[in-house]
């Protein structure tokens, strides 16, 4: 993509802004670069299909040591963001790590050794993604190596240009989160943002994917499930039944571990319906790694001040070595506590209820709490459509 003027009046005044892809987002079309993708998709496809039972069976038996490739991985591309929103640890000051920005070589060096063997990566955990200046090269550079690329972003900084570099770098997926139908709701919650250019973004990137015949990212548009929202769920979810919108996406609360008492007040849920008697191991043990901006290994998300130090990637002599860390002796002890029932004496284990939102099967993973959730949804829609043709 060329660069585009910041000043398109032309009166030079204007500093040309910076392209928005050095990584080039245009894949190789040449017969011999299309059947070197096609082969590197089919032995991922097999090499996936093989591992899944494997990957079952050591968690069900509860192997700490030699774990099969993670499923997913999380990269958080920056921990910094724009806005100060209500149910986020992040937005409340809570995160007391450091602030960066992932170094472009290190990410390089995380999806070259990861590619292979995990099914899509998210480049986001904390922060807005969009703040990260490389992140249209992130996405393009997954793209080359055969790997989805997902984020989710507050679409406040979702202007044309980087509408047009997402939507170019090759995205598979992408979370517009938009929590609230009316602008006292959004803006209350989303702090610091504007409701009417929030949705004026929103609606101009969906125009540039149809318009554009772009047959990705799949689009999640987003609402959490909260005290504020609850009531405005309903219409949220028939007015954003747009073309370009793939699926509109209720998320259940999350508490974030429960860590923090602010955030626990604005759940409209409660964890009784969806929390077993009994315990499991969690599954993000087994299954997800999270990378942290600078290179550090967190057991999921909700550790976002590293309470339970997992290690780094990066070795002293600045090899990237994600599978080492993965099977380590600190993620080895910490996955033993879990399978004999310590996960209690863990923080922030010890306050989450978020663990039983999923259980693995054999064949594939599904989350309890979402399911229960989504069927719902898709039963009031059901029976409003047919009550609507009588």
């Amino acid at each position: 993509m060329s660069d585009q003027p910041s000043n398109p009046s032309g009166n030079g005044r204007g500093r040309p802004e910076k392209p928005l892809f050095t990584v080039s987002p245009e894949l190789d079309v040449s017969a011999s670069a299309k059947a070197r993708r096609k082969t590197r998709h089919e032995i991922k496809k097999l090499r996936n299909k093989a591992l899944g039972p494997i990957k079952w069976m050591a968690y069900e038996t509860g192997q700490t040591r030699l774990v099969p490739p993670p499923d997913r991985m999380y990269i958080e591309s920056t921990n910094i963001c724009n806005l100060d929103c209500v149910m986020c640890p992040t937005g409340l000051k809570q995160v007391k790590r450091p602030q960066g920005y992932m170094d472009f070589d290190v990410f390089k060096s995380i999806v070259d050794e990861m590619a292979p063997y995990v099914k899509a990566t998210t480049l986001h955990i904390w922060g807005e993604p969009l703040m990260h200046k490389r992140i249209f090269d992130m996405i393009a550079y997954c793209r080359q190596k055969g790997l989805r690329a997902e984020i989710s972003t507050n679409a406040t900084l979702l202007d044309e240009r980087k509408a047009k570099g997402l939507l170019d770098a090759g995205l598979a997926t992408i979370y517009l989160c938009l929590d609230g139908f009316r602008p006292e709701t959004y803006e209350s919650i989303r702090v610091k943002a504007d409701y009417e250019r929030t949705n004026a973004n929103i609606h101009r990137f969906l125009d540039l994917k149809v318009n554009g015949g772009y047959t990705y990212p799949y689009v999640n548009l987003q609402i959490i499930q909260m005290e504020q929202t609850m009531p405005e769920v309903d219409e949220f979810v028939a007015a954003w039944d747009l073309p370009g919108v793939d699926n509109i996406n209720v998320k259940p609360f999350d508490s974030w571990g429960g860590q923090v008492e602010q955030i626990n007040l604005l759940r409209a849920d409660d964890p009784a319906s969806f929390v077993p008697t009994e315990r499991y191991a969690c599954p993000n043990l087994w299954y997800h790694v999270h990378i942290y901006w600078d290179g550090r290994i967190a057991m999921c998300d909700r550790d976002f001040n590293i309470n339970y130090d997992l290690g780094n990637v990066i070795s002293p002599n600045q090899k990237v070595e994600v599978m080492k860390n993965w099977n380590g002796p600190k993620m080895q002890e910490l996955r033993r506590l879990h399978v004999e029932g310590q996960a209690h004496t863990v923080s922030p284990c010890d306050t989450c209820v978020e663990w039983a939102w999923w259980r693995p099967r054999l064949g594939r993973g599904y989350g309890n709490y979402n399911a229960v959730v989504m069927e719902n949804l898709k039963e009031k829609k059901h029976d409003s459509s047919v009550g609507s043709s009588q």
